[in-house]
């Protein structure tokens, strides 16, 4: 046909340009490959195109109207259900458009069953990876909100525990059933782990101390989330506590440090903040010949002072404490509200000491004038 209209427009000249020996063009499509013809390749090739581009179109729809739609009403649970599902649910289109489309071609049994374990695998780490986003975001958005009006931080620890405990039982069941689809012999599997789970005890020895430790420290509660800590080396505010780890974050770095809880339950825990005051302790010692009106009159200073301060508690202790060949000792023991700055209230305090001592001509050793009977200096 193609031949007999060149003829008749052009004659029987060298212009022509089809050869009736040539294949018809349908022979190319109609020829197989791999057991498929192309074009059942090509239909399965846009079957899956078209998957991902529904999966796109579809994306685009909840965005632009089921999540309006969503934002309209009095609860946040319908937001939340659509925008968790909304990446599971576009996947879960793609891979059955995906399977759909290889379902189209004339496989081997071999390749036909591992297509269709493929995708029934991936379904279901799909279908996990949905609840386990519906489940978190629901943790997020009601419970942890409760537990935060409460007083007590056991139950922001629990939560924390059965959050991320929901999450990875979740997705070891999926793992299983997914390698079930797939025809692997999980019991075989679990048996072999049964096995080596000597090996593997001993090679996570320190996940399950941590843990175990995360539990001591949980309900021992030598610390809660907030408070300031002195362990294993280290001076900061407790940011988290975790299954594996607590962070502390250092107070004058501003680093965030991350110590096994194994490590925290064998050490020695300082609780800064579980103190009802800081003590503060210094001995004066005043030059030989001041005389009992003088030293009087020191310590009075000394408890005016203090007690005019803000940040000091009502309570405070003055005394004469020791007569010497070189010194007249006088003792000052008052208390730094917790929630005072222990290094500016001292600051202030040494400051009106001197200013005091000097306009009444109080005077004090020059070998060694003040004495702070402290192991060290503590700032904060």
């Amino acid at each position: 046909m193609v031949q007999r209209f060149l003829n008749t427009c052009c004659g029987n000249g060298t212009l022509a340009l089809a050869d009736p020996n040539l294949p018809e063009a349908s022979g190319i499509f109609s020829k197989p490959f791999y057991g498929n013809t192309l074009l059942d390749w090509l239909e399965s090739a846009l079957v899956i195109i078209a998957a991902v581009v529904l999966g796109k179109v579809i994306y685009w729809l909840i965005g632009k109207t089921i999540k309006r739609a969503a934002a309209h009403t009095r609860t946040n649970l319908d937001d939340i259900l659509v925008d968790m599902a909304e990446e599971p649910f576009v996947l879960g289109v793609v891979i059955a458009g995906i399977w759909y489309g290889l379902q189209r071609l004339t496989l081997s049994e071999t390749a036909d069953l591992v297509v269709n374990k493929s995708a029934q695998a991936l379904l279901i780490l799909d279908a996990a990876w949905l609840i386990t986003r519906i489940f978190d975001s629901l943790v997020k958005e009601y419970l942890i909100p409760l537990t935060h009006k409460t007083d007590s931080d056991l139950d922001d620890h629990i939560v924390s525990i059965i959050r991320k405990g929901v999450k990875i039982a979740v997705w070891i069941i999926a793992v299983i059933m997914a390698m079930d689809n797939a025809g692997l012999d999980v019991y075989s599997i679990l048996a072999g782990l049964g096995i080596g789970g000597l090996a593997f005890a001993l090679a996570a020895k320190d996940v399950v101390g941590n843990f175990f430790g995360s539990i001591a420290i949980f309900l021992d509660k030598p610390f809660k989330v907030g408070d300031r800590v002195q362990v294993c080396g280290y001076d900061g505010v407790v940011t988290e506590v975790g299954l594996r780890s607590t962070r502390i974050r250092t107070r004058y770095e501003g680093r965030i440090v991350s110590i096994p809880n194994m490590a925290i339950t064998e050490a020695n825990i300082v609780n800064v903040d579980s103190e009802p005051a800081r003590q503060v302790f210094a001995v004066y010692r005043l030059t030989p010949d001041m005389d009992e009106e003088q030293i009087e009159l020191a310590m009075q200073l000394l408890r005016q002072i203090v007690e005019a301060d803000s940040d000091t508690m009502e309570k405070v202790v003055t005394g004469f404490v020791a007569i010497t060949e070189y010194s007249r000792d006088i003792m000052l023991l008052y208390w730094i509200k917790p929630e005072a700055s222990n290094l500016k209230t001292r600051t202030r305090i040494n400051l009106q000491i001197i200013k005091q001592f000097k306009k009444h001509n109080i005077e004090l050793v020059k070998a060694n004038p003040v004495h702070a009977k402290v192991d060290e200096v503590q700032l904060l």
